[in-house]
């Protein structure tokens, strides 16, 4: 028997993800997905419980972990560990699309997913991930409306004040 993750995929901020072991088949254990990265594309800095593991399959990525001003390369073969609650992020500095072997343990950020992703089914276009994505066009209301029911924290810059 088939399991039922094998054909979600979902459309989070720029990223396109395929769920391959859904946190309900797992029962809250962990969860694993193929995340799809077009270039420049990523999330903002964040931070949650789960903790995740990032296999670089292909592309050259930039990642971030607690030090905004410290980023680091990821090339394929590159393991990235990012324990619970660590502020991290990540971003496809190549030309192509970049893709990657992602695990969360228990998996609950899975969830968040579902809830502001777009399923990627017959009524949503497929995104071109070999452009760079027209970031003047995402919607990041519904992400940071639902980010505290789901204990996931962004970090945004502090704007001065005069």
């Amino acid at each position: 028997m088939e399991s039922p993750s094998k054909n979600e995929q979902l459309l989070i901020l720029t990223d396109v993800i395929k769920i391959l072991v859904s946190n309900t088949e797992t029962k809250n254990t962990y969860a694993i997905f193929e995340e799809n990265v077009p270039p420049l594309g990523g999330p903002p800095p964040h931070s949650h419980p789960d903790e995740e593991v990032f296999y670089i399959l292909e592309g050259e990525f930039e990642f971030i972990k607690n030090d905004l001003n410290n980023p680091f390369r990821a090339l394929p073969g590159s393991v990235i560990h990012v324990a619970s609650n660590e502020v991290h992020t990540f971003k496809n500095v190549g030309k192509k699309p970049g893709k990657m072997i992602v695990l969360l343990t228990p998996g609950n950020l899975l969830d968040y997913f579902r809830v502001i992703g777009d399923s990627l089914d017959e009524t949503v276009d497929y995104p071109d991930l070999e452009k760079v994505p027209d970031f003047s066009k995402l919607n990041v209301e519904k992400a940071f409306k639902h980010a505290s029911e789901h204990n996931v924290q962004f970090i945004v810059p502090k704007i001065a004040e005069n």
